[in-house]
C-alpha cells in the first residue's frame, strides 16, 4: 500500500549536462526549496509514479524525494502547513520592525518617485520622537528583536534625529536583552565618510543607494530639487568609504523602457572605482506606483524578469541570491510587528502609501486603529485565495505584494513566475562548483 502523494509544488527541468552519459532532470519544490539533479532512469521511475501512481521501487531514490518535499506523507495536507506558517509568521508577537521617516522632506526630485505628492519639508518634531520612544517603550516587555529602517524623504537631511533615536533605541535594547539590527535607504548624496562613520556607532549594517546607470543615465532621472546632477557625488561618497563601508551595501538599479540597455554601465564604473566585492548591484523594475510615472515607460513582469537574468549572468553577479524560498507572509505590510512611521507621527502599513492620510492606520499617539485599511493588510489569507491556494508558486509568492493586491494589479505575483526556468537552467551547476569549493577548502584546513 503506497502511504505517499506527489507534492503540489514540484517543477521540473531540462538540465544541459550529463552524468555518467545519462540526460538530467532539475527538480525544484517551492515548499522545501529543495534543488537536486535527477538522472534519466530515476527520473523515469519518478514520472511513473507521478503520471500512474506506479510505487518507486528505488527506496533510496524514494528516501531522497522525501527528503527534499517532492513526495509526502498521504495524509499531509501542503495548504494547511503553508496556512500556519503564515499565521505564525504573521502574528509573531516577539519581533518588532519600523520603517522610520525621520523627514518627509527630499533633496532629490526623481522623476519616478512614489512620493512626489507627498513630499514636505515636514521634519519629526520633539514631541513626535518622544512619542515614537514612548510607542516602543509599549513593546518592549514582549519583543526578543527589534528593527528599524531609516527612511523618507531622504533620512540623512534628519540626520541629528537618527543619532537621538538611535541611541535611546540601543540603550533600550542593551537594558532589555533585545537583539537591535538596522538599516536605511538612502539616495546617497549625503553619505560623506563623517556619516558612515555614524552608521556604524548606529548598528545600520545594511544600506541600499541607488544608481541609474552612468551620470548621462542617472542624472536625468536622479537630480537634486533645483534640477542639478548627483551621479558624481554619489560615486565620489562611495569611493571615500569604500574601506568602511557596512556590512552590506546594495546598489538598486531602476530599470525602465529607458535606460534597460545601458544597466552594465553600473557595474563597470562600480569596478573601476575599486567597489567591487564592496557593494551589491542588483536591479529593480521601475513601476506606476501612485500614478507618479507613465505605464508606457514600464517593463512588463516578464520581459523584466529576461532582462535580469542576462544582467546577472552578463556581469558574473551571484544569482544564488536570486533562488526562490518559502515565506510566512509576504512583507512587513502584511506583518502585525511591522509598521511606517511618517514623519508627522502617522502610522502606514505599507511604505508606498506613506504621506497618503487616507491610508494611515493610526498615530504614534493613539495607537493603531480599527481602520478598514489595517483589516485589509493583515486578514487577507493566500491560502483561501481562489487565484492563489492552487498556484504552486505560493509558499515563494504567498499572495504576492499586499499592496498592489489592494490595488488589483496583476503584477503581485512573484517576478520568479516568469523566470524560474531559466534560473534553474544555471543554479544547479553553481550550487556544484559551491560544494565543490567547500570541500576544496574543507581538505585545505585539515
Amino acid at each position: 500500500m503506497i502511504d505517499y502523494k506527489l507534492s503540489k509544488y514540484n517543477f521540473t527541468f531540462p538540465y544541459p549536462k550529463r552524468a555518467n552519459d545519462q540526460e538530467q532532470t532539475v527538480m525544484y519544490n517551492t515548499r522545501t526549496g529543495a534543488i537536486a539533479l535527477i538522472e534519466a532512469d530515476k527520473y523515469r521511475q519518478y514520472l511513473q509514479f507521478a503520471e500512474n501512481g506506479t510505487p518507486v521501487a528505488d527506496e533510496d531514490l524514494l528516501k531522497d524525494l522525501k527528503l527534499g518535499g517532492y513526495v509526502v506523507d498521504g495524509d499531509f495536507d501542503e495548504l494547511a502547513a503553508l496556512k500556519y506558517k503564515l499565521q505564525a509568521s504573521r502574528f509573531d508577537s516577539t519581533h518588532l520592525g519600523l520603517t522610520i521617516a525621520p523627514t518627509s522632506d527630499c533633496n532629490f526630485r526623481c522623476i519616478y518617485c512614489y512620493e512626489k505628492d507627498s513630499i514636505k519639508p515636514v521634519t519629526m518634531s520633539e514631541q513626535t520622537q518622544e512619542e515614537l520612544i514612548a510607542f516602543v517603550k509599549r513593546y518592549v516587555p514582549a519583543i526578543k528583536s527589534f528593527r528599524v529602517s531609516w527612511s523618507g524623504g531622504e533620512p540623512l537631511l534628519a540626520i541629528d534625529i537618527i543619532e537621538k533615536l538611535s541611541d535611546t533605541f540601543l540603550k533600550l535594547c542593551e537594558e532589555n536583552k533585545i537583539q537591535y539590527s538596522a538599516s536605511m535607504v538612502t539616495n546617497g548624496y549625503l553619505l560623506t565618510p563623517e556619516k558612515v562613520e555614524k552608521l556604524h556607532r548606529w548598528k545600520i549594517e545594511d544600506i541600499q543607494v541607488t544608481l541609474d546607470g552612468a551620470a548621462e543615465d542617472h542624472d536625468k532621472r536622479r537630480f537634486l530639487k533645483g534640477g542639478l546632477p548627483t551621479f558624481d557625488k554619489i560615486i565620489e561618497n562611495l569611493s571615500a568609504s569604500k574601506d568602511n563601508l557596512p556590512k552590506r551595501v546594495s546598489i538598486r538599479i531602476n530599470a525602465d523602457r529607458h535606460n534597460v540597455d545601458r544597466v552594465d554601465n553600473v557595474v563597470r564604473i562600480l569596478r573601476e572605482k575599486g567597489l567591487e566585492g564592496k557593494v551589491c548591484p542588483y536591479l529593480a523594475m521601475v513601476e506606476n506606483h501612485n500614478d507618479a510615472y507613465n505605464d508606457n515607460s514600464c517593463l512588463h513582469t516578464n520581459e523584466f524578469s529576461q532582462c535580469e537574468f542576462d544582467f546577472i549572468t552578463r556581469n558574473g553577479l551571484n544569482i544564488l541570491d536570486r533562488t526562490p524560498r518559502q515565506i510566512g507572509n509576504y512583507c512587513g505590510a502584511d506583518r502585525c510587528g511591522s509598521l511606517v512611521v511618517n514623519a508627522d507621527g502617522r502610522l502606514y502599513k505599507c511604505w508606498n502609501e506613506i504621506g497618503i492620510e487616507a491610508s494611515s492606520v493610526g498615530t504614534l499617539k493613539d495607537g493603531i486603529g480599527q481602520s478598514p485599511r489595517f483589516f485589509d493588510y493583515m486578514l487577507y489569507d493566500s491560502t483561501e485565495d481562489h487565484e492563489c491556494r492552487d498556484c504552486r508558486f505560493l509558499p515563494v509568492c504567498m499572495g504576492g505584494c499586499p499592496n498592489k493586491r489592494l490595488r488589483n494589479l496583476s503584477s503581485r505575483c512573484t517576478q520568479m513566475k516568469e523566470g524560474l526556468e531559466r534560473f534553474m537552467s544555471v543554479i544547479p551547476t553553481l550550487l556544484e562548483e559551491r560544494v565543490d569549493t567547500c570541500a576544496r577548502e574543507k581538505e585545505q584546513q585539515a
